[in-house]
């Protein structure tokens, strides 16, 4: 039976109103959106000048900064965006003038927050907005119930740049709620060579854990007084393979040629592949002429990485290696397969052209 003509095309009408009515309420939301986003970047764009004047302030200046503390708050935005940017005093400046509009003890407030994403918002806001004297209320977030919360306390530390803060994320690397050894590795890095002294300190210390991610962060630092330390935890059987690799590398970057020694033995008495491949590269990057015949004899290694490393090492080691490649290469057997492979990579090298000479 076919249904009456009326209520179906009652129904059809309720169902397009209903349509046109969701899409004007989500136009009407967009708009307002959009509204909102230009007000806030006009009166960003009102505060920035403000900000510089402040950061610009010349006593002899007839023209006084206007007192910005009662400013409204789209001035914290323009203040955070510009925090990351700034070094010494301009930075102080303006974490002062965020103490002073009460956002940092709002922060603070909220670093106990039921919410993860606001406890999570607070140590982000603190890692650039908050002096040295609030690193322990940061770091008492590294043991948070939330891994993003951890996470961002660990950012947070390195941003501020206080190396009291190596004391709170080694430790964070072990434990129950133990961060990723990235995530540690990039805030330490953060913290830039202030830390050093401290990285030194904690690479014979207690956090056994974290003593190969301290080697690493000294030889990107091509830290030299680091040196002696790795050579020793080099020479030191008794430590985990991880971490003399990760001392082998760091040597390798720091370049030292007294770090050659440690390096050769390395190479030739330990029984460990990678060890002996790190050890390898790490003389290249050395360039002592003094290790041709340990790199020579690497070549002869059962492990096919060890044999490469060996070869490229002695490439590094410029004309002098290129001879004693040339020489092995005219052989047979697996060196001379190493030897011949790093030459043909060396002959396929695009080279630079010759400078004119003007007379």
């Amino acid at each position: 039976m076919t249904p009456p003509v009326g209520p179906v095309l009652l129904a059809g009408a309720g169902v397009t109103a209903a349509i046109v009515a969701l899409l004007l309420s989500v136009a009407a939301t967009h708009l307002a959106r959009a509204r909102r986003q230009a007000r806030d970047e006009r009166r960003k764009r009102e505060m920035t000048p403000l900000v510089h004047a402040l950061l610009d302030d010349d006593p002899t200046d007839a023209v006084p900064v206007p007192d910005l503390v009662n400013a409204p708050g789209s001035l914290d935005e323009v203040v955070l965006e510009l925090l990351p940017q700034l070094r010494g005093t301009d930075r102080e400046i303006l974490r002062r003038l965020l103490a002073e509009r009460g956002v940092v003890a709002r922060a603070v407030a909220d670093l106990t927050a039921r919410k993860s994403w606001r406890r999570g918002r607070a140590v982000a806001l603190l890692g650039s907005a908050a002096g040295s004297h609030h690193i322990a209320v940061l770091a008492a977030r590294l043991q948070d119930r939330s891994l993003e919360v951890r996470c961002a306390a660990a950012r947070a530390l390195g941003k501020a740049g206080d190396p009291a803060a190596v004391a709170y994320l080694l430790p964070a690397m072990s434990g129950a709620r133990a961060l990723p050894h990235g995530v540690v590795g990039m805030a330490l890095l953060d913290l830039g060579t202030t830390a050093l002294a401290v990285l030194r300190g904690a690479l014979t210390g207690e956090h056994t854990h974290a003593r190969g991610l301290i080697a690493e962060l000294l030889g990107v630092h091509g830290d030299v007084e680091a040196a002696p330390l790795l050579e020793e935890l080099l020479r030191n059987a008794d430590e985990p393979s991880a971490v003399r690799v990760a001392a082998a590398a760091a040597l390798g970057r720091i370049g030292s040629p007294r770090s050659t020694e440690p390096l050769v033995r390395a190479l030739t008495t330990d029984d460990d592949p990678v060890l002996q491949r790190t050890s390898a590269e790490a003389l290249g990057r050395v360039g002592d002429p003094v290790a041709a015949i340990p790199l020579l004899a690497g070549m002869a290694a059962p492990d096919v990485s060890v044999r490469s490393a060996c070869a490229d090492a002695l490439a590094g080691l410029g004309a002098e290696g290129r001879t004693w490649l040339e020489e092995v290469a005219a052989g047979s057997g697996q060196a001379a397969g190493a030897a011949r492979a790093t030459l043909d990579d060396l002959d396929a090298r695009p080279r630079r052209p010759a400078l004119a000479v003007v007379r």
